[in-house]
């Protein structure tokens, strides 16, 4: 059934309710799927709390499907790069920004998949994913996706430069690119979400509690990043003595 503006069940997004929640049973059922496949033809050894297949399984989507349904999302918009970051769902095209939030939501759904392989994943990630969660979804009942689509791109480039280094924990070069592109992705993320905090017409308190989110994940994400920096520096001087 169409979404009717206006209409009670209508999202700001253009879905109605039940259309959302086909989607997300659509896309969360594909998770799973990418991660049986992935357990069958990635390394299934342990590494850094989860199975090894989980980490190389999120390159591709990091590294080549969130930056490439974000250049859909800003091509197929008619205004500037800026205009777009703020504008209203009404004004955009809706298709790629709508595949964005799913993808990104079952990016992080397909680590449920797991559980179900008779494998696990630390507790801070799943704090970090129930965060991320709450600020994805709630773009489907609120304006502005853009600015989120952008800083979440960010933020991912700085977690595939983390995987990365994890698999190269001894490169210099790497630790050097991990450290800097997910210092980048923070302020980058960090500050799209201060110019959400001033964009009507989502209510303030929802802008205020995004932008929050923001801050503490960036936080607790640099903090992690730089204790496998001091890790590295401890490693490297080991070996000098």
């Amino acid at each position: 059934m169409p979404c009717v503006e206006g209409a009670p069940d209508c999202l700001a997004s253009g879905w109605t309710a039940n259309e959302f929640f086909a989607k997300l049973a659509v896309w969360s059922l594909g998770a799973l799927v990418y991660t049986y496949a992935s357990s069958k033809v990635l390394p299934r050894t342990d590494f850094n709390g989860s199975p090894k297949y989980n980490w190389l399984s999120c390159l591709p989507i990091q590294l080549v499907g969130f930056p490439l349904v974000f250049y859909l999302a800003v091509a197929s918009f008619e205004g500037s790069f800026v205009a777009w970051l703020s504008a209203p769902w009404a004004e955009l095209s809706g298709p790629p920004e709508r595949c964005y939030l799913m993808l990104i939501y079952a990016y992080m759904f397909k680590d449920l998949g797991l559980y179900l392989l008779g494998a696990r994943m630390d507790t801070m990630y799943w704090a970090h994913h129930l965060g991320c969660w709450v600020i994805i979804l709630q773009f489907f009942w609120n304006e502005s996706p853009g600015i989120f689509i952008c800083g979440a791109t960010a933020m991912e480039f700085g977690g595939a430069s983390q995987t990365l280094h994890l698999l190269s924990p001894e490169s210099a070069t790497w630790d050097w690119v991990h450290v800097a592109t997910m210092t980048l992705s923070h302020v980058a993320s960090c500050s799209t979400s201060l110019y959400y905090s001033t964009i009507p017409p989502t209510a303030l308190w929802i802008r205020v509690l995004f932008t929050a989110l923001v801050f503490v994940l960036s936080q607790q994400r640099q903090a992690h990043a730089m204790t496998l920096h001091r890790a590295f520096v401890a490693r490297r001087a080991k070996r000098g003595s």
